[in-house]
C-alpha cells in the first residue's frame, strides 16, 4: 500500500474529530511535502515507512530554504513534523503500523522570543480614534479595534464572533472553537459592551444588507469577514494614527496580555483569557515587564549610580 494512499483516510478521521477546516489544510499540506519528499528518496510504500524515513525527512526540514532563500523557521518546522506525528500516530491505532513511529519525532525546540512590538497606552488611544465613526464602516472598525485591545482574541477569532455569542448584559463574549478547536469565556468591559450595544441596533442592521449571517462583524456585502480583512484594518488604523510601528492583530494581543500584567494580574486569569494551553506561553509577558523594571531601576533606584 502506499503511503499517499492512507492520508485522505487520516483527514476524514479529523473532519470526525472536528477540527477546522483551516487545520485540516494546513496538516495535508504537510502531509503532502513530507510524501513528496519521500518518494524523491523511494520510499513509496507503507512498509518502508519507518524511523529512518521520518529521520530522513526531520533532517531535510532542518536544512530547507524557502522561496527567498531563508531556512524554514523553527515555528514552520515544529507545524510539519506535528502533523507528520499526528499521521504516524493514526497509523499505528488503525493497526496499519506495528509501532508507534510518532515516539520517535522530536520536536525542534522553540526560541522563546520577546513580542517585538507593544503599544504605550498613548499608540492605543490614537490608533482607536482613527476610525471615523460617522460612518458604518469606521463604526464597525472601531468596534473590531476595541474587541481586540479588550479581549486579547486572535484575529481569526474576531472575524469568527457571532451576535449570540455575546453577552453585552454581563460583559462577556464565548470565543467558538479557537485555537485547538477549544472554547473559552473572556470578559469584556462595560464601555465596550456599550459600543457593540449600539453597533448592534443603529449600524449593524444596515451593513447586513437584508441577510442574516449571524457574524457580528460583517464585509461590504453583509457577509462575514475574513481574518485577512481584520488584520488589513488594524493595519490601516495604525497607519492612520502614525505609527511606525509594525502593527498587527497580533500586537494588540501582546499589548492586551502585557498592560493587564503591569495592572497586576494574575497570570493564570491571562492565561485563561487568551486561551493558551501551558503557562509557559503566557510566561513570556512576565519577561516583558521585568525588562521594564529593569529599566524603571536602573533610572530610579540610588544604588544604580554607585
Amino acid at each position: 500500500m502506499l503511503i499517499r494512499e492512507l492520508i485522505p483516510g487520516y483527514l476524514e478521521e479529523l473532519k470526525i474529530l472536528n477540527r477546522s477546516p483551516l487545520t485540516i489544510r494546513n496538516i495535508r499540506g504537510a502531509l503532502n511535502a513530507m510524501v513528496l519528499f519521500l518518494e524523491h528518496e523511494g520510499i513509496t510504500e507503507l512498509v518502508q515507512f519507518n524511523r529512518d524515513a521520518l529521520h530522513l525527512f526531520q533532517e531535510d526540514l532542518a536544512y530547507r530554504l524557502t522561496a527567498k532563500g531563508k531556512q524554514l523557521s523553527v515555528s514552520t518546522r515544529e507545524k510539519y513534523l506535528c502533523s507528520v506525528r499526528g499521521f504516524a500516530r493514526y497509523l499505528y491505532a488503525t493497526d496499519y503500523l506495528t509501532a508507534d513511529l510518532s515516539k520517535t519525532i522530536t520536536l525542534p525546540k522553540q526560541p522563546k522570543r520577546l513580542p517585538k512590538v507593544i503599544l504605550e497606552h498613548a499608540e492605543i488611544t490614537k490608533i482607536m480614534a482613527a476610525p471615523d465613526m460617522r460612518t458604518p464602516a469606521g463604526y464597525r472598525n472601531r468596534i473590531i479595534l476595541e474587541i481586540l485591545y479588550d479581549t486579547g482574541i486572535r484575529a481569526a477569532e474576531m472575524a469568527a464572533v457571532k451576535t449570540g455569542d455575546l453577552d453585552i448584559v454581563n460583559g462577556y463574549l464565548t470565543i467558538r472553537s479557537g485555537k485547538g478547536a477549544k472554547d473559552r469565556v473572556v470578559p469584556m468591559s462595560s464601555r465596550v459592551c456599550g459600543l457593540i450595544k449600539t453597533y448592534l441596533l443603529m449600524v449593524r442592521p444596515a451593513m447586513s444588507r437584508g441577510k442574516e449571517t449571524g457574524y457580528l462583524v460583517l464585509n461590504r456585502w453583509g457577509t462575514k469577514m475574513t481574518p485577512t480583512a481584520v488584520w488589513a484594518i488594524v493595519k490601516k488604523a495604525a497607519h492612520q494614527a502614525k505609527i511606525t510601528k509594525n502593527v498587527t492583530t497580533h500586537t494588540f494581543r501582546h499589548t492586551c496580555a502585557t498592560h493587564m500584567l503591569k495592572n497586576g494580574a494574575p497570570i493564570r486569569h491571562i492565561q485563561e483569557m487568551l486561551g493558551h494551553a501551558s503557562l509557559e506561553s503566557t510566561q513570556i509577558y512576565t519577561r516583558v515587564t521585568i525588562n521594564d523594571l529593569k529599566e524603571i531601576h536602573a533610572r530610579y533606584h540610588p544604588g544604580e549610580s554607585v
